[in-house]
């Protein structure tokens, strides 16, 4: 049995009907189930908040995890990445209010992605002060917090409904399939059969 650790939230429901289409069938899940295998006991899934499927993966207490590119990122782990999956399409993105030019010195950042704001601010010759928040990052900018901010967008419309713009994108974010890889070696034929199950799913979904 692979066992796989999936990003709570926006993936989650997108997963599992993926899975669906690549051919598992599941037991019947409460709201709250935290685990749930397929029935044919080829899977073996555990809910986790996003950030925390690479440590499950990294410390091998999962085989392979299903979560976005930015988890990846802030963890800041090396973990092989076999494949990406066709949906939790993203964006990590700079925002802050129309039209703003930042002055030299220090900026100041808000967001609940440090590594990759501190990265990309760094990476631009920037000296950078990260505020770290756990939600509403959009309010930074309006409050006086801080006059920029890093968050995920899909479609931007929370940002415009609070004034605030996309100024730059820091990466593209989609759904990533990792593993670990001392797993790979002893579950190979498990864990290739899951892969191989996966790539049909998205051949399946690909425009003919």
């Amino acid at each position: 049995m692979v066992k796989v650790a999936l990003a709570k939230g926006r993936l989650e429901d997108e997963t599992f009907a993926f899975f669906k289409k690549c051919g598992f069938r599941f037991k019947e899940r409460g709201d709250r189930s935290l685990i749930v295998e397929d029935i044919g006991q080829r899977i073996q899934i555990f809910i986790v908040k996003p950030l925390d499927v690479p440590t499950y993966v990294f410390n091998g207490v999962a085989d392979a995890g299903i979560c976005g590119t930015d988890s990846i990122v802030e963890s800041q782990f090396k973990l092989v990445q076999p494949m990406k999956l066709p949906f939790g399409k993203a964006r990590m993105v700079v925002a802050g209010l129309e039209g703003f030019k930042p002055k030299n010195g220090t900026i100041h950042v808000a967001t609940k992605f440090p590594v990759s704001a501190k990265t990309y601010f760094e990476s631009k010759g920037f000296d950078v002060k990260i505020i770290k928040l756990h939600g509403s990052v959009e309010l930074a900018p309006i409050v006086g917090l801080a006059p920029l901010i890093v968050d995920i967008v899909q479609t931007g419309r929370t940002l415009k409904e609070n004034g605030l713009s996309i100024l730059e994108e820091v990466y593209p974010i989609s759904a990533v399939v990792t593993l670990n890889d001392v797993a790979y070696r002893i579950k190979r034929t498990e864990i290739l059969s899951f892969l191989e199950r996966l790539k049909r799913g998205i051949e399946d979904e690909s425009p003919r």
